[in-house]
């Protein structure tokens, strides 16, 4: 005896769900592969590669890129496969000429321009992906000890800010100076002009924060509680003489990796900001001339959910989730902890892809921002294997559970082969431990000489 669901039928407006039983004593079959693929996906031809159904290695499921236009949500718990899985679907992106925008704190993606293969290799001896050419990296300069140093990942540029270039308000407002601090904002206003009379073109806050100490001998008022304000601002280490070149960002066929790692969390929200509110700008006065793909990586720390607990950057990625598919910028929003994240910036993400999830306030959360996920599917989540996902909203027909395909380029974020390295960590304390034993009658003649 077997049990059967009824999904559905094709239509030419789509799947439809039938409104009778099937009649008792009809013949039952097994679903061809070409019957599957057409079920399942809504753009074959164009459609993103992700993989393939679970349990039907043969039919590829294929993504209908219009399914972006309201907004993607990647959710999963660590090590599922979330990274690797968007990855794959950017792969694709990048084929048929998007935009792609990547704000990374996890060099999760610094290793795109590399094949798979050759991932522990150094990017120049390293074989590229077709797709290596349009691939930018961008870093904070500054920041020791990377995950991926510069001689892994190949070229990349410094993201840089001049300070100088930035309104009164602006510097107040990154200082934490309100408008009701008239004195202060003075003060500031004051010392920025002296540079400039003098001829300093391109300050930093070091240069402002030597001018307001000096305003503050001067006795001018407030300036000495202005300089503890911009003080904070030296931390940051994205100053500097250029700014970036949106320009260049919003080139077609151009994926721009902004490798966020190493950085305070301070700093990575004001990057997302400063860069969102340029792309956001173009946007709205229509001079965005293709459409845009913003990934969020681990989106809940630059929008998280709960009062009080916004970033500088959670006010534009909420605007633009609200309205960026009318001016054609989209959001890709990736994150393990979907209950921590904003809930109107889930909530308007149209499809879903969910891999194995086993919190059950994260899983609460998917219920309420997923509005296509039976209770069926979410009983499976916890079971999921890594590499399987559900797919929801308008990616597919129907939704549906996937296997996720194999990455032609270098995962940034996979997990390390923890015996292999607790046995070199072993092999070290060893050698360690002969090279002491060596050491020490050594040390001891030599203090008996110099007796």
């Amino acid at each position: 005896m077997g049990k059967a669901r009824v999904i559905g039928y094709i239509s030419e407006e789509g799947v439809k769900i039938p409104r009778c039983a099937a009649i008792p004593g009809q013949p039952v079959y097994i679903a061809s592969d070409e019957l599957l693929r057409e079920f399942f996906s809504r753009n074959i031809e164009s459609g993103i590669r992700a993989g393939s159904l679970i349990n039907r290695a043969g039919v590829e499921v294929v993504l209908d890129p219009n399914g972006l236009r309201r907004h993607l949500a990647v959710i999963a718990q660590t090590g599922a496969g979330k990274s690797y899985l968007v990855g794959k679907i950017l792969e694709s992106l990048i084929g048929l000429g998007a935009t792609v925008i990547i704000f990374d704190p996890n060099s999760d993606y610094v290793q795109l321009r590399k094949v798979a293969e050759d991932a522990e290799r150094p990017y120049n001896t390293a074989r590229k992906t077709p797709f290596a050419g349009y691939v930018d990296i961008y870093r904070i300069p500054g920041i020791k000890g990377r995950r991926y140093p510069d001689e892994m990942i190949g070229p990349r540029e410094d993201f840089t800010v001049r300070f100088s270039q930035l309104e009164l308000e602006e510097i107040c407002e990154l200082a934490g100076i309100s408008s009701a601090w008239t004195n202060l904002r003075k003060a500031i206003e004051i010392a920025v002009a002296n540079l400039r009379q003098r001829g300093q073109t391109d300050f930093r806050p070091e240069d402002l924060l030597a001018e307001l100490k000096r305003c503050a001998l001067e006795g001018v008022e407030g300036a000495e509680k202005a300089a503890r304000r911009v003080q904070f601002l030296c931390g940051y280490g994205v100053w500097g003489y250029k700014d970036v070149d949106v320009d260049k960002l919003l080139r077609p066929k151009r994926i721009s990796v902004f490798d966020l790692a190493g950085g305070e969390s301070h700093v990575m929200a004001y990057v997302a900001d400063r860069v969102l509110r340029e792309i956001w700008a173009r946007a709205t006065t229509g001079r965005l001339a293709y459409p845009v793909f913003v990934v969020l990586e681990e989106a809940h720390n630059l929008a998280p959910g709960g009062y009080g607990r916004s970033t500088r950057a959670s006010h534009i990625i909420s605007q633009i989730a609200s309205e960026g598919r009318k001016f054609r910028v989209f959001l890709i929003i990736i994150t393990q902890r979907p209950s921590k994240i904003d809930d109107d910036v889930l909530s308007q993400c149209g499809s879903q892809i969910i891999m194995q999830l086993t919190n059950p306030e994260d899983q609460c959360a998917v219920r309420m921002a997923a509005e296509a996920i039976s209770e069926e599917l979410l009983r499976d989540l916890p079971a999921l294997n890594k590499g399987e996902a559900v797919v929801l909203g308008q990616l597919t027909r129907v939704p549906v559970m996937i296997k996720v395909g194999q990455r032609l380029s270098a995962e940034g974020g996979s997990d390390i082969d923890l015996i292999e390295a607790l046995r070199q960590a072993n092999e070290a304390a060893v050698v360690e431990a002969r090279f002491e034993k060596t050491r020490a009658p050594t040390k001891l003649v030599r203090e008996e000489v110099l007796f």
